[in-house]
């Protein structure tokens, strides 16, 4: 009788030891591939469980090899893993939704100088608190020689108007007027839309140009498509450099810039050329929040 209880418990033991399995894995962030360190992770339905270490690296011994694992985090979305008998697996997390707005609730002044033409100017922005249809932000800006020559640009953006985890998509009215050497004289008016991918910005839109030339008599009023990338740097002053083109019949336009700054510390380099007129401007600024708290999505 002894002899067979002791066999029946060598095998109970044998049995439930071939049936746990060791699950080694490496958990990242989907947005920069960077490794996931203290995620909880969980066997479903059971309160086995451990956490990743400084690397994303976990190691778990689960009842069954065809378990379900549950991976969370604050600030990660929630994910489940069905194991189907792998023991060596590769998360990815998502991180959640919930977003803050920083551009919101801000005005930004700056001095500026163009390099080339306009040695005289300024610019002040100004970006509403985030409502339900996303954060309203205008722009504007003036440079002079103090003469005849003068440039002025404004701006009119909803941003964030789409927005979720992986992009979000802002619509805006651009707006440029150019006096120079007492012959040239046009403006444009540009309708364009940006989505934003992470660190990444597509720019598309339509653009009309009203354009005159005195010494040549040249007077057109001209459609074109305007199109543009963008892209932000996490480095020191954090920039997002932004290329855009205007293309109409026989002229062409174009933009460019780099724009960033640290804590109350703002400063953009810009470039404009159209047909003869071109201009390098140089900024420097600052900002502050005219409420305490920012808006949030």
């Amino acid at each position: 009788m002894i002899k067979r209880l002791i066999f029946l418990i060598l095998v109970l033991t044998t049995t439930t030891s071939w049936s746990q399995v060791t699950i080694n894995g490496t958990v990242i962030f989907k947005e920069d591939k960077s490794t996931a360190p203290g995620i909880n992770i969980v066997e479903k339905g059971t309160e086995n469980g451990t956490v990743t270490d400084k690397d994303g690296a976990f190691k778990l011994t689960v009842e069954d090899p065809d378990a379900t694992l549950v991976f969370s985090f604050i600030g990660v979305r929630t994910q489940e893993f069905e194991l189907k008998g792998k023991r060596e697996i590769f998360v990815t997390l998502k991180l959640d939704c919930n977003k803050d707005f920083f551009d919101s609730n801000e005005v930004h002044v700056y001095a500026n100088s163009g390099v080339i033409n306009n040695p005289v100017g300024g610019q002040i922005d100004v970006a509403s608190p985030w409502i339900f249809l996303g954060v309203i932000k205008g722009s504007y800006a003036y440079q002079t020689n103090l003469e005849d020559n003068k440039m002025q640009t404004g701006q009119l953006e909803l941003a964030h108007s789409i927005s979720n985890c992986d992009f979000d998509i802002d619509f805006r009215w651009n707006y440029r007027q150019v006096n120079f050497d007492n012959n040239l004289d046009f403006s444009v008016n540009s309708f364009e839309t940006d989505l934003n991918l992470r660190k990444v910005k597509l720019i598309a839109g339509y653009s009309r140009l009203d354009f005159t030339k005195i010494e040549t008599a040249d007077n057109k009023k001209l459609s074109g498509l305007s199109i543009g990338v963008g892209r932000y740097f996490n480095i020191p002053l954090h920039p997002t450099a932004i290329l855009k083109v205007g293309l109409y019949k026989d002229k062409v336009e174009y933009q460019a810039s780099i724009q960033g700054g640290h804590k109350r510390f703002l400063c953009f380099l810009k470039f404009y050329k159209l047909d003869s007129f071109n201009e390098l401007s140089v900024g420097i600024g600052t900002g502050f929040g005219y409420r305490t708290k920012k808006g949030k999505g």
